[in-house]
């Protein structure tokens, strides 16, 4: 009887041993950062080489055990955005599918993934605009935060460059809509106006993403 108990003692500890382990490799959305503070994420162009940094930000993936998960899955959907993704990040370490809306990095050793998105808003959208919290950020498909995404690249020239006049021609038709669409919000006030026009100009005369891209999606 004794060793029956033995057994069954082992077993539980075991069970529980292995409980533990899973539930450390679960994201914890409330011991986790996705890196923007304020509510927001910048889509970028680049500048020949490298993504702006203007739009760099990390995702931090804790578990439920406190501790930082490495090799996590994290995403980054775009999908109910007004973005088109360029088809090249210029990082080798994104996963990009840029017709799918989604980009994605494994986390490091410490649980970090760190991005910097490139793209440009989509044609056509005249006063319309995305929700607030467009974007979502998962991590093994765990929901950590939903936040908005401006963008500096505000027209397709069709011939892949970046931020440049027709940007900011494109900025002041958002403005002048009166609906403060979320491209065109960078403080994400709720309110397209002067400081997010001086927003714009400091990114245009830092030069950062003066290249952009040619998104091949419809």
């Amino acid at each position: 009887m004794t060793g029956l108990v033995r057994k069954a003692t082992l077993f539980v500890v075991c069970g529980l041993l292995a409980a533990g382990a899973a539930m450390a490799n679960v994201p914890d959305p409330t011991q986790s950062d996705c890196g923007a503070p304020d509510g927001w994420i910048y889509v970028v162009g680049n500048n020949g080489a490298v993504g702006d940094p203007v739009g760099t930000f990390c995702v931090t993936v804790i578990g439920l055990n406190g501790l930082p998960i490495e090799n996590s899955n994290v995403e980054v959907d775009f999908r109910d955005c007004d973005v088109d993704l360029c088809p090249d990040q210029l990082d080798a370490d994104v996963k990009n599918d840029p017709c799918s809306g989604v980009v994605g990095k494994f986390t490091d050793a410490s649980g970090v993934a760190c991005f910097t998105i490139l793209g440009k808003s989509k044609d056509g959208l005249g006063c319309s605009s995305a929700p607030a919290g467009c974007v979502k950020i998962f991590a093994d498909g765990v929901l950590l935060c939903q936040l908005n995404a401006p963008t500096f690249d505000l027209v397709n020239d069709g011939d892949g460059s970046g931020v440049g006049a027709g940007d900011l021609s494109a900025w002041v038709d958002a403005f002048l809509c009166g609906t403060s669409p979320t491209r065109a919000d960078y403080i994400c006030d709720g309110v397209v106006g002067s400081d997010d026009l001086a927003k714009w100009v400091d990114v245009f005369l830092a030069g950062g993403s003066a290249v952009g891209c040619q998104p091949k999606c419809p």
